[in-house]
């Protein structure tokens, strides 16, 4: 099994047309069909249905392709690895939401690298269960998350316990009770659990959002513009309250939303590694 096998998989799972895949790999067709074929010999299953008109995954080529995905980048992983050695004198890979990179933990990311110049580093952004799958992949070194991971392999420890606050522009101020969240611009981020339990069970399971989304960047703009408001983690819009762009709003609750956490993880047999003692090294502020 190798590579170029993976990747006809993946490109006609994807396509789902063998001459769209021939030709965005610059081959013949019957090379792809080839591909495939010994792929299907090495693990002893049909991973695709094939007729005139349509190609599709079978049962076990569902089952297969995730697996696919993960040993094709291991795989350029390991090359870029090996092609980085003796240009910096350690690579350190970081991963976790774009979100904590950005609002929480860049300036923290910049003064390392300054600092550090003999290092090579790469950030991977990823959501938690892509982060957390990562680093048991030995991909990520050191990541960040929003959820404590239970996985016997993987050390993970709490560096912030953050406060989730109902924030917006000036205008918004004093927006009174529970019913302000029926506005129309009221914006409502899916943080997951268990923000997002805390959030129905005060409001009801029936209620239905103006606007819902799950991109913590684009929630951001739209306070900074006075588009709405919403709740969002302290430490995300701490700068902007500080200054005055944007405003904690006075609001009424029954009950407090739960903190937003962030765990730090990495793989346990990999503690003592220099990449691992690198990234806590970036973190040490928070550890």
């Amino acid at each position: 099994m190798d590579t170029e096998q993976l990747n006809a998989f993946i490109l006609v799972a994807e396509t789902k047309n063998f001459t769209k895949t021939a030709e965005v790999l610059h081959l013949a067709q019957s090379t792809v069909t080839s591909r495939i074929k010994t792929l299907e010999d090495i693990v002893g299953k049909q991973l695709l249905y094939r007729s005139n008109k349509t190609v599709s995954l079978t049962p076990a080529g569902e089952i297969f392709l995730p697996y696919a995905f993960r040993m094709k980048e291991l795989a350029e992983k390991s090359v870029e690895n090996l092609q980085q050695q003796g240009l910096y004198e350690e690579r350190l890979v970081l991963g976790g939401p774009s979100s904590v990179w950005r609002h929480l933990l860049y300036p923290y990311l910049k003064t390392f690298r300054e600092s550090n110049p003999e290092v090579a580093v790469e950030l991977l952004t990823h959501s938690t269960e892509n982060t957390i799958q990562k680093v048991l992949d030995g991909i990520i070194h050191v990541g960040v998350v929003y959820a404590k991971p239970r996985h016997p392999m993987i050390h993970s420890q709490p560096i912030l316990d953050d406060e989730y606050v109902l924030a917006g522009a000036e205008k918004y101020n004093n927006l009174g009770n529970l019913e302000t969240l029926y506005s129309k611009d009221f914006i409502l981020n899916d943080w997951g659990n268990p923000f997002m339990n805390w959030f129905y069970n005060t409001i009801g399971n029936h209620y239905i959002p103006a606007f819902k989304i799950n991109q913590t960047s684009i929630v951001l703009k739209m306070l900074l513009d006075g588009s709405g408001f919403g709740f969002i983690p302290q430490s995300i819009i701490g700068p902007y309250v500080k200054d005055g762009s944007l405003i904690k709003i006075n609001f009424e609750l029954p009950s407090q939303p739960p903190t937003h956490k962030i765990f730090l993880v990495y793989l346990k047999k990999q503690e003592q590694s220099k990449a691992v003692q690198l990234g806590l090294d970036l973190l040490k502020h928070f550890l």
